[in-house]
């Protein structure tokens, strides 16, 4: 080496000093990469011991300058993309980080039952979260804007319901070790139809009153309709009334042959048909006693008829 080179080389070494070189500016992302719209997200460019102004980049098209912090606040899907930061004058860029915005979901509550919810049954309540890319929830669940229960399932069980547990249940989900969380899910009504064995109600107790009381009374007319026919058709006739019904048929017969309409038949004995055999029953005891009479007077004939011989 040429001695007189010397000098000059100490001299482009005492003019090099620490720090001078440039340091790649880092990129991060907070709270995470992925979120949800409405999100806030907040972009933090790492220079290091640079002073110079911030220029950044979002899918390599520069959006602004401004300081080592960008923020954007209640970010929609079009906040998503590729975002890369650097100093002013630096020809150093960061490596470029990818924002992705999803649009937040919205749970939906399913009771089962789905139909009437009596007293002592069991309800189960489910926090249907539509897919995302996020691997599991933690659900809270809220009544009447109250959270009264949190679990990683999804489920939300109430045993034997009663009257205390009525009100409006919603829930909501947020994504385990992440920030995320899903919107709150329509509130459903809970209501209790009555006991678990439903109780005849005021209406049919009276429609069944109604109908035992109308059976009941058409028993009875039943009964007493029976009796009267019982009691008309009579119970053993007089030993008179029974030696003289031959007549009956007779003095019919006779008034036929004499052009008259006989009062009725054997058949059918009516009130006014009993009224003339009374009448009748009359003729033929006045008959009997004629007979009688006409027999007594042919007893003294006979004897007379023996005297004389």
């Amino acid at each position: 080496m040429d001695p007189s080179l010397l000098p000059l080389m100490l001299l482009l070494i005492s003019n090099i000093h620490p720090g001078q070189s440039e340091d790649k500016p880092k990129l991060t992302v907070k709270p995470q990469s992925s979120v949800f719209t409405g999100d806030t997200v907040t972009l933090s460019c790492d220079v290091g011991q640079s002073t110079g102004t911030i220029i950044w980049y979002k899918d390599f098209q520069t959006t602004g300058t401004g300081d080592q912090t960008k923020t954007l606040g209640n970010v929609n899907v079009s906040n998503g993309g590729e975002y890369a930061c650097a100093v002013r004058g630096e020809t150093t860029q960061s490596h470029g980080v990818m924002l992705t915005v999803r649009e937040r979901p919205k749970p939906a509550v399913r009771v089962q039952p789905d139909g009437r919810v009596f007293r002592g049954e069991t309800v189960n309540l489910t926090c249907d979260i539509q897919k995302t890319d996020v691997s599991s929830w933690i659900y809270s669940w809220n009544k009447d804007d109250s959270v009264i229960h949190v679990s990683q399932s999804q489920e939300y069980r109430i045993s034997s319901v009663n009257e205390s547990h009525t009100g409006q249940y919603s829930c909501t989900g947020r994504e385990t070790g992440g920030s995320r969380y899903s919107h709150t899910s329509d509130k459903v009504t809970l209501t209790l139809s009555g006991s678990l064995v439903p109780t005849f109600s005021g209406a049919l107790i009276i429609g069944v009153i109604s109908g035992l009381s109308g059976a009941f009374l058409l028993i009875f007319l039943l009964v007493l309709l029976f009796c009267c026919k019982r009691n008309k058709g009579g119970g053993s006739p007089s030993p008179s009334t029974d030696h003289q019904l031959p007549n009956i048929s007779q003095t019919s017969e006779h008034q036929r042959k004499n052009g008259q309409t006989p009062a009725c038949s054997n058949a059918v004995i009516e009130p006014s048909c009993v009224t003339y055999v009374n009448v009748d029953l009359k003729s033929m005891e006045e008959m009997r006693k004629k007979k009688k009479e006409n027999k007594g007077k042919e007893s003294s004939d006979t004897v007379y008829s023996k005297l004389k011989i």
